[in-house]
């Protein structure tokens, strides 16, 4: 989505991180941080320097504002939950962030679980999340200006119908295409050799079937509930 919106001249903050703002000194700003006044404050100063697309990783007080200011729109891109668990394994493991040699041990690490309905709700600290937890979520995200279902067929003319765009031919943060040079690049560099080879390859690691239906099952129903019945 920060690829798609750079491709079609939205304005990002001058200091970013994957679309998140940065202070001066390169570190993301914890939006979760903010109260509802100071996060649509931020908003108000935002739109004041002329920003149009910015990225948040999580934080249920600054959707809910986002969601409540008049001159925001709120996007959400969701995608299959499985692939997601694959992605963030593959990704974490080829940035040489993650070096557990399968994906059981990297989801147990990360106590990997349901991470769309925890971004949604999190308000800070561990909480345990349920049934409840995914009708919550739903019914934050129905206030949404536009939901992606990110992979469907229509995925690309929604968005041109919704946000005007029309350069969808950007790379993704994937170990494929463009995108894998400079992981090799970095991979060799710390002396990863056999995992850079792996990843010139193609090697993808972990298969979807690997998942455990425990770590993605709210994440699952809530993607039923917005998409299926579609």
């Amino acid at each position: 989505m920060v690829n798609l919106a750079l491709a079609n001249d939205e304005s990002l903050w001058d200091n970013h991180d994957n679309g998140k703002p940065c202070d001066s000194s390169g570190t993301v700003v914890d939006l979760t941080k903010l109260t509802f006044e100071q996060s649509l404050n931020f908003f108000e100063d935002a739109i004041s320097m002329g920003k149009s697309f910015i990225s948040v990783g999580r934080g249920k007080t600054f959707i809910e504002a986002a969601i409540s200011h008049p001159h925001v729109r709120t996007i959400c891109s969701l995608r299959n939950p499985k692939k997601t668990c694959l992605s963030n394994y593959n990704y974490d493991f080829y940035l040489v962030e993650a070096h557990d040699k399968n994906l059981s041990g990297y989801l147990q690490r990360k106590q990997y679980s349901n991470p769309f309905i925890k971004s949604i709700l999190y308000e800070g600290g561990d909480v345990e999340f349920n049934q409840n937890s995914v009708e919550e979520a739903v019914n934050i995200l129905q206030k949404f200006d536009v939901l992606f279902e990110l992979g469907h067929p229509d995925s690309d003319t929604l968005m041109s119908r919704h946000l005007g765009w029309r350069n969808f031919d950007v790379k993704s943060h994937s170990t494929r295409g463009e995108d894998r040079l400079w992981k090799v690049v970095n991979m060799i560099k710390k002396g990863r050799v056999i995992r850079a080879v792996a990843l010139m390859l193609g090697r993808k690691r972990g298969n979807p079937e690997e998942v455990p239906e425990a770590t993605i099952s709210l994440d699952q129903e809530l993607m039923n509930r917005l998409f299926k019945s579609a």
